[in-house]
């Protein structure tokens, strides 16, 4: 009874997880690519420019370390409250913003709430909540909450940019951010009580064994090589993950698709980021770390070879928007989920704020040197390049992966 009654209060946690990610997550975090041509066109920012944001946002991720000690401090209720409220002010602010200052200092309001309601909070609630098996899991259907919200948003975007125009839209957005997200941290986030805990640890010999390896501390994998590789892998592969990600959309644009077909595009991309972080999430309990980025090299290797041979307004585009979102996984779940799977549970908090600054970065500069390469020259060539630079990345993770194993001994 005791272990039905923890089951379902982990269960609720997720749930909850999965509704902050579906509305005010997918709004600060999912909808900017449908800004970007309407907000470019308008003058006030340049393409370019406008991608920048994605770069700027990093910032308050360079600062995960720091960011990181508060949750020794500060209850985790209130912790996704505040960056819930930083999400509002800052995606609302996007709608007054006059010039490209102005829009950078709402991207790193946006996304330090980001960061406090996804970035480090979620994996830090499901790692309290599921010390043992099924974390993956538990990550991909949280996180499968901000595909959900796509499949509704998307389309609605575009419906709130005609009517609206990107100003109000960005205002009206922000408002629902606040005013959902915030009474549903207040009344439902919160740890799991000791002894809710210790009735797993007593129920389940395995899993208990599962959670023993705890690998080297903060300290010693700064200095570890083969963290070192990791993280440098992470950045490279977010290149190539993210470009299909965010170009999607302004990709098709480009190539001629109609405003319908640009609203589909986005549903398409929702369902299947829904089929993709649930998924990826059992991909990686299941198989673990190594097996599953091969499985996202894959998906992200044909959707940029859809981006480079796509001819001009042919629907086989909807196949970037399907394979991008079939491998949010890894963006989504694996910054939560590998560090602790491949380098061990101790110092948890800080390994995901350490790898989670590399995947930053990449999620940051990818847009804009997409953007950039194909202004200058073309897509086909910017996506060529994004290939290459993903394939290395996706190389050096598994040797990183292999290695340490072997130095650890661990299977």
């Amino acid at each position: 009874m005791a272990k039905k009654t923890l089951n379902k209060g982990r269960y609720f946690i997720v749930f909850v997880c999965f509704l902050i990610g579906a509305i005010p997550y997918c709004i600060s975090q999912n909808l900017q690519p449908q800004m970007q041509v309407p907000v470019s066109h308008s003058g006030v920012i340049s393409e370019v420019g406008f991608t920048m944001i994605y770069l700027t946002g990093t910032i308050p991720i360079l600062f995960n370390g720091v960011t990181a000690k508060i949750y020794d401090k500060l209850k985790i209720k209130y912790i996704y409250v505040i960056g819930l409220i930083l999400s509002a002010i800052g995606f609302g602010s996007f709608g007054i913003a006059q010039n490209v200052i102005m829009f950078n200092i709402s991207a790193m309001i946006t996304q330090l709430g980001a960061v406090l309601v996804v970035g480090l909070s979620l994996p830090v609630i499901i790692g309290r909540w599921f010390p043992d098996n099924g974390r993956g899991t538990a990550l991909g259907i949280a996180l499968s909450g901000g595909s959900v919200g796509n499949i509704f948003f998307q389309p609605l975007v575009v419906n709130l940019l005609a009517q609206y125009g990107w100003r109000k839209t960005y205002i009206i957005l922000g408002i629902v951010i606040a005013i959902i997200g915030v009474p549903i941290a207040l009344l439902f986030i919160r740890d799991p009580k000791k002894d809710e805990i210790n009735v797993e640890h007593v129920n389940s010999k395995n899993k208990t064994q599962k959670i023993k390896f705890e690998g080297l501390s903060n300290d010693e994998l700064l200095k570890n090589k083969h963290f070192i590789i990791f993280c440098i892998a992470s950045l490279l592969i977010c290149f190539a993950s993210v470009a299909l990600a965010t170009q999607s959309i302004p990709v098709l644009t480009i190539k001629g698709l109609t405003d319908t077909q640009i609203g589909l595009a986005g549903s398409v991309y929702g369902i299947t980021c829904l089929i993709g972080n649930i998924g990826g999430g059992k991909l990686l309990d299941k198989l673990g770390t190594f097996k599953a980025m091969i499985i996202s090299f894959i998906g992200v290797t044909i959707g940029l070879l859809i981006m480079i041979f796509m001819p001009n307004g042919s629907l086989i585009g909807f196949g970037i928007p399907l394979f991008a979102g079939l491998v949010i996984f890894t963006l989504t779940s694996a910054p939560a989920f590998t560090p602790v799977d491949v380098f061990g549970t101790r110092d948890s908090t800080k390994k995901f704020a350490l790898v989670g600054i590399f995947y930053a970065l990449g999620s940051a500069l990818s847009p804009l040197l997409f953007t950039i390469l194909s202004n200058k020259i073309s897509v086909p060539i910017a996506a060529v390049v994004f290939l290459v630079v993903g394939l290395i990345g996706y190389i050096l993770i598994g040797y990183a992966i292999i290695e340490y194993r072997k130095s650890v001994n661990v299977e």
